[in-house]
């Protein structure tokens, strides 16, 4: 690519990515300080990344609405956005995701007209950032190369795989089940959220064809409670000590005691990032191996209404649940080939679907076919974080180099941090990493 000399006026932080966690970090900056930001999104679709860019208005929100604040310092900024709107929904309410888009959408055109000419918002690709003396250099495919003191990488979800025929690795586009037969017959590659999405798509659109979901474990996640819980008074700081068996036994001693798995999580829904920092690397390697899917059913738990949904369609027999493994075979146009070995079996089921989706969830490690990526490895500037989770990072979100430094002008935000936080991917996780990350940045260029 042929690079362009700057002309578009230098900013003090640049914003690579304008999805929920950009228009974030964007709304804290202008209301904390007078720099100038430029906030850089590829698609066209502002706000909304991969979560709020849906149609559907099946797919609700995994926390109800009191807890979606966009702002940590003002609680009640979502569901004031609600009342002024005349919307329908209240406080205890799990808000459909497209409405949630509309209100980061809202958030982000209140912080331009805030900003005074302060906040940008620029569409294009950022392919490459370099250092320069006074900060650094982004090229920005179709634009002028924009200077900046310091850039944030805000780029949220990569899709799991590539398309292929009637395989589709991208579960978040309409095409995954556009022209699907509604007696055709599919099979969702995993069993957690991403899947639940495609099932719910399919069903607001007629599907009457059977659908399988298959993962490792076969574990789809639990659903909330109809009305809200009180968050119990139980003790659990035997929970942040001692190795993980150790900890596991007493997680599961305060299960039997009477705790229960949803008001647990949500006594412990303040303090994941605490048990997550108090595992050494090799306790955290045992929890991604062995225990994450099951915490994950648990933790990630969906809306009543969806969960009644899902019951329904295991009921009438539409919808089966595999644990298992599967191998793609031969992909046309209609038809995808698969081996499915049930999991505890030794038997290799040949099937045939009419279509394939790949719903094992969003990728976020390093990858150099990302062009971003490649450029910002190739500098040194970028490396994966100990478990490949996400790009490494410091404890101020600065971005790790090869030779292990923290870079003083690259920061990262929100699902490219997960090997730190591991859980990083919610609203409510994000903003409090955008509220850290803006009050550190405002420091930095004081």
């Amino acid at each position: 690519m042929q690079r362009s000399e700057p002309s578009s006026p230098p900013v003090d932080i640049a914003i690579v990515g304008g999805g929920a966690s950009g228009v974030l970090l964007g709304a804290q900056l202008v209301r904390k300080s007078r720099l100038r930001v430029a906030l850089i999104e590829r698609g066209p679709h502002l706000g909304l990344g991969v979560a709020y860019s849906t149609h559907c208005l099946h797919h609700l929100l995994n926390v109800r609405a009191s807890d979606m604040t966009a702002l940590a310092d003002e609680p009640d900024h979502f569901v004031q956005w609600l009342a002024r709107g005349d919307r329908g929904y209240g406080r205890a309410d799990f808000v459909p995701r497209a409405v949630y888009g509309r209100y980061l959408q809202d958030l982000l055109a209140e912080s331009v007209d805030r900003s005074d000419g302060r906040l940008r918002v620029i569409t294009g690709d950022v392919v490459a950032i370099r250092d320069r003396q006074d900060g650094v250099e982004l090229d920005i495919e179709s634009q002028s190369a924009l200077r900046a003191r310091k850039a944030v990488l805000a780029t949220g979800h990569r899709p799991p795989s590539k398309d292929s025929g009637a395989y589709h690795g991208n579960p978040w586009r309409d095409e995954a089940i556009a022209g699907l037969a509604p007696e055709g017959s599919i099979l969702l590659i995993g069993t957690s959220l991403t899947m639940i999405d495609v099932l719910l798509s399919l069903l607001e659109q007629g599907h009457k064809g059977p659908i399988v979901a298959l993962s490792r474990r076969g574990l789809v996640p639990h659903h909330h409670p109809s009305a809200p819980i009180p968050t119990p008074e139980a003790d659990t700081s035997d929970l942040f000590t001692g190795s993980l068996s150790q900890r596991m036994n007493r997680f599961r001693a305060k299960l039997r005691g009477g705790l229960g798995w949803p008001g647990l999580m949500q006594l412990l829904r303040p303090h994941n990032n605490e048990l997550w920092h108090a595992l050494d690397l090799d306790q955290r390697k045992r929890f991604l191996r062995h225990l994450r899917p099951w915490w994950d059913i648990h933790r990630h738990r969906v809306a009543p209404q969806i969960g009644e949904q899902i019951d329904a369609a295991k009921a009438r027999g539409q919808l089966s649940i595999v644990s298992g493994r599967v191998e793609i075979g031969q992909a046309t146009d209609d038809k995808v080939e698969v081996t499915i070995v049930r999991r505890g079996s030794d038997v290799r089921e040949k099937r045939s679907f009419d279509r394939v989706v790949d719903c094992r969830g969003p990728r976020n490690e390093v990858d150099v076919h990302v062009p971003l990526h490649a450029q910002l490895v190739n500098d040194g500037k970028l490396r994966p974080d100990p478990l490949n989770q996400g790009l490494d990072v410091a404890v101020d979100e600065a971005l790790i180099g090869r030779d292990g430094t923290p870079s003083d002008r690259l920061y990262v935000l929100g699902p490219p941090t997960r090997g730190r936080y591991t859980e990083i991917v919610a609203i409510p996780d994000i903003r409090l990493q955008a509220a850290d990350v803006a009050n550190g940045l405002i420091a930095a260029l004081r």
